[in-house]
């Protein structure tokens, strides 16, 4: 890719630092950002933020950012997000020279569907949204593609079956599990256990007369 092919950018060189005038900078629709490296003064910039937000989606890695008729090739090193991610709060770059190899992270765009997921209480586990990779700048990919079709239960996807692209290189280990398939297993549904009575139960029977039945006698009353 030459220089010319790379997403331009055009940006306003700022002299003003201070959270106030980044704040004032971001209500006029524009992102605050530093271009440092290469033993360079870092320089302090704005860009338009929907042309940021328009490259940050379409995976966006290295670009050329022109400003006080200067030109740089940048990568984009880290983007910082409002507390619910939704806005870019500021953006930190980095120049680069197109040939030299860089490390930075790539999104992973799962494809397929495992035909293990149709079974009962199956469920799929990806622990990552983006791996690190190195490679030449130039070099670096929009998205790396995981295919996880022929996933099946207790056999994970990994690092190593991965087909990176050319020249493109993994940083973490090869055995790094990225997309699995478990099965959850069912909770028993436990029987409820009676009370224990704290002492003996109380047994209640008839009760028994005092007194014997009243016998009659067969002698007659004397009479006077």
């Amino acid at each position: 890719m030459a220089k010319h092919e790379l997403p331009k950018i055009t940006a306003d060189q700022r002299s003003q630092l201070g959270s106030r005038y980044t704040s004032r900078l971001r209500n006029t629709g524009r992102i605050p950002a530093v271009i440092y490296g290469h033993k360079q003064e870092p320089v302090h910039i704005s860009m338009d933020s929907r042309q940021v937000n328009d490259l940050l989606h379409r995976n966006t890695h290295v670009l050329e950012v022109t400003y006080d008729s200067k030109s740089e090739s940048c990568l984009i090193k880290s983007v910082q997000w409002n507390h619910l991610g939704t806005q870019v709060m500021h953006l930190d770059l980095t120049r680069i020279d197109l040939t030299e190899r860089v490390t930075t992270s790539v999104e992973l765009r799962f494809i397929g569907e495992p035909t293990a997921l149709k079974e009962e209480g199956a469920i799929m586990t990806r622990p990552y949204n983006s791996i690190e990779v190195e490679c030449q700048a130039i070099n670096i990919p929009n998205s790396i593609t995981a295919n996880v079709a022929e996933l099946e239960i207790g056999k994970p996807l990994t690092i190593r079956d991965l087909e990176m692209p050319e020249d493109v290189t993994y940083t973490l280990e090869p055995e790094t599990v990225i997309a699995s398939i478990t099965i959850m297993a069912e909770e028993e549904e436990e029987e409820p256990v009676a009370e224990e009575a704290e002492g003996e139960p109380e047994v209640i029977t008839a009760k028994k007369e005092e007194d014997g039945p009243e016998v009659q006698s067969d002698e007659a009353p004397k009479q006077e």
